[in-house]
C-alpha cells in the first residue's frame, strides 16, 4: 500500500516537471523579447515592444487555443520561436549587446533541434532502437512458463507488440534461437500483423511448416493471419489438415475470418479438410469474426449432399454460421429461405436436420411446417425434431401418434431420443435417467430403455411400418459431434 502510494506521488512529481517543462519551452520566446524590450539597447525600442505585445498574443493563442501546455506540437515550437527570431532581428539592427546575440542564438537552435528531433522520431530509428532492447530481453530471459502456448501471454510479449509498428525484423531475428519458447513469444509479438517487408511472411511460413512444436505452429499461423498475398493464403490453408487440432483451429480462424478475400483461394483446402477423417471429431469450422459469404454457404450446401464425413462437417458448419446470423439478427428472409429448404424433400437430409435444429433453438418452427415434418416420408431424427417442436407448443395428437410411429424404429439411438422427449414432454417414465447425459449406446441401461420405449408403442397394439430409409451410421456419428461439440 505505501509502495503503491509513493508511486503515485512519484507520477504526480513526474507529471508536473513535465507541464513545468513545456510551458518553459514555450513562454521562452516571450520571455527574451522582453528581457531585450526592458534593457533599452535596442535602435528601435517601440517595434521591439510591439513584437513583445504579437508575441504575447501567438503565446496565448497557443496555449488556450489548442491547450498548448499539455502536449504542445513541433510545428507551434517552431513558430513561435522564428516569430520571436524576426521580431529580435527587426529590432536589434545594429546593436551590439551581448544578450542580444545570445537571445538570437537560443531562438535560432531550439527549433532546429525540436525539428532534428522530429525528423529522427519519424524516421523510426528510437522505436527500431527500442525493439531491438525488448527482443534482447526475450532472449535473455531464463524464467518461462511451463506451458509453452502461455509465453505468448507474456507482458514483454504486448510491449515488443507495439514496439514493432515500423519494422518486425528484431522478432524474426529470434525465429533462429533453438528454444521453443523465445521462437512462440517473437511470434506471439507478429499476431495479425499487417505491415511486412518482403520476404519476411515467407519467413515465418517456412518456420510453421517446418516447427516441430503444435504451439510453434498455430503462433505462426496467427502472425500470417493478415497476409493477403495468395500463394500464402494456399500454404496457411494446408494446416486445415495438420496433425494437431490446436493448428486446425487456429488456421481456421485465420482463414475464415475474412472469407469476403479469401475463399476462392482456400475453398479446395476447406473440402479437402472437411473429408479428411483425421479432422472428423473437430466437427464444424468453427472461427471468429465476419460472417460466412453467400459464396461460400453455397459451396457448403451443395457439400452436404455428398457422403461420408464431408457432408456432416459441411453441414455442421452450416448450422453454425445460421445460428451465428440469427443470433446477431433476425433475418426474416432468411428464416423464410431456411424454412424452404427443409421442407423441400429434395434437399439433402443432413442439412434439413441441421436447419430444423437451428429453426428449433430460435423457436422460428409453424405448427403447419411441423405438421409436414412429422409425416413418415421424412428421416427419423428430423420427425423426432418436429414432434418436440409440436409438443412445446401444447398437446397434440398428431405428435403423439408420430411419436409411438418413431418409437416402432430398430434404432436404439432414436429410441433414447424418443424416451426423452416423452419424459421431458409427456411425463412418461421410460426409465432414462433424469439431469444426466444418455448412457452408451451399447449398454446393459441403453438396452433396457429402448426396450420400454417399445413397449410404450405397441402399447394400443397398432402394427409396425418398415423403418425410413437413411443412413443410420450417418445420423450417428452426426449427432455424436453434436455432443461432443
Amino acid at each position: 500500500m505505501h509502495a503503491h502510494l509513493r508511486r503515485r506521488s512519484s507520477d504526480r512529481h513526474m507529471s508536473f516537471l513535465l507541464l513545468l517543462g513545456r510551458l518553459c519551452l514555450l513562454l521562452m520566446p516571450l520571455i527574451l523579447l522582453l528581457s531585450c524590450s526592458l534593457r533599452g539597447d535596442s535602435s528601435s525600442p517601440r517595434l521591439l515592444w510591439l513584437g513583445t505585445l504579437f508575441q504575447f498574443l501567438a503565446c496565448g493563442l497557443s496555449l488556450f487555443g489548442r491547450r498548448g501546455w499539455h502536449e504542445p506540437t513541433v510545428a507551434s515550437i517552431i513558430m513561435l520561436y522564428v516569430i520571436a527570431l524576426s521580431w529580435l532581428t527587426l529590432g536589434t539592427t545594429g546593436s551590439d549587446d551581448w544578450f542580444l546575440h545570445l537571445a538570437q542564438a537560443v531562438l535560432l537552435v531550439v527549433p532546429l533541434v525540436h525539428f532534428a528531433l522530429q525528423c529522427l522520431r519519424e524516421s523510426g530509428a528510437p522505436a527500431i532502437r527500442r525493439s531491438r532492447q525488448m527482443a534482447l530481453r526475450l532472449k535473455e530471459r531464463r524464467d518461462w512458463p511451463e506451458k509453452l502456448h502461455d509465453c505468448r501471454l507474456l507482458p514483454e510479449v504486448k510491449a515488443l507488440r507495439e514496439a514493432l509498428h515500423m519494422d518486425a525484423s528484431p522478432a524474426l531475428e529470434l525465429l533462429a534461437d533453438p528454444r521453443p519458447e523465445v521462437r512462440v513469444a517473437a511470434l506471439a509479438s507478429l499476431e495479425f500483423r499487417q505491415n511486412w517487408r518482403p520476404g519476411q511472411p515467407q519467413i515465418v511460413l517456412q518456420l510453421a511448416q517446418h516447427a516441430v512444436e503444435p504451439e510453434v505452429r498455430a503462433v505462426a499461423i496467427n502472425a500470417l493471419a493478415n497476409a493477403e498475398d495468395r500463394n500464402t493464403l494456399e500454404a496457411l490453408a494446408d494446416f486445415l489438415r495438420d496433425s494437431s487440432r490446436l493448428v486446425r483451429q487456429t488456421s481456421a480462424d485465420a482463414l475464415l475470418w475474412n472469407t469476403e478475400q479469401n475463399w476462392p483461394w482456400i475453398r479446395l483446402a476447406v473440402r479437402r479438410a472437411l473429408a479428411d477423417p483425421v479432422c472428423q471429431e473437430d466437427g464444424p469450422l468453427r472461427h471468429e469474426g465476419d460472417l460466412l459469404t453467400s459464396e461460400a454457404v453455397a459451396d457448403l450446401t451443395a457439400w452436404t449432399a455428398e457422403k461420408g464425413v464431408q457432408a456432416l462437417r459441411a453441414a455442421l458448419t452450416l448450422g453454425c454460421h445460421y445460428n451465428r446470423v440469427l443470433a446477431l439478427a433476425l433475418d426474416g428472409k432468411l428464416i423464410e429461405q431456411l424454412r424452404r429448404q427443409l421442407a423441400d424433400p429434395h434437399a439433402p437430409p443432413l442439412l434439413r436436420l441441421e436447419i430444423a435444429r437451428v429453426l428449433h433453438s430460435h423457436r422460428e418452427l409453424d405448427a403447419e411446417l411441423l405438421r409436414k415434418l412429422i409425416d413418415s416420408a421424412n428421416p427419423a431424427p428430423l420427425r423426432l425434431i418436429a414432434v418436440e417442436a409440436l409438443l412445446e407448443q401444447g398437446h397434440s395428437h398428431e405428435a403423439v401418434a408420430a411419436l409411438r410411429d418413431l418409437a416402432r424404429v430398430p434404432n436404439r439411438e432414436i429410441a433414447l431420443g424418443i424416451a426423452q422427449v416423452a419424459q421431458r414432454r409427456l411425463n412418461v417414465d421410460l426409465g432414462l435417467p433424469r439431469d444426466r447425459s444418455l448412457p452408451p449406446l451399447n449398454s446393459r441401461e441403453a438396452a433396457e430403455v429402448a426396450r420400454r420405449v417399445l413397449v410404450w408403442a405397441t402399447h394400443q397394439g397398432t402394427p409396425p411400418e418398415e423403418s425410413p430409409g437413411e443412413d443410420e451410421s450417418a445420423w450417428r456419428s452426426l449427432d455424436d459431434l453434436h455432443q461432443r461439440n
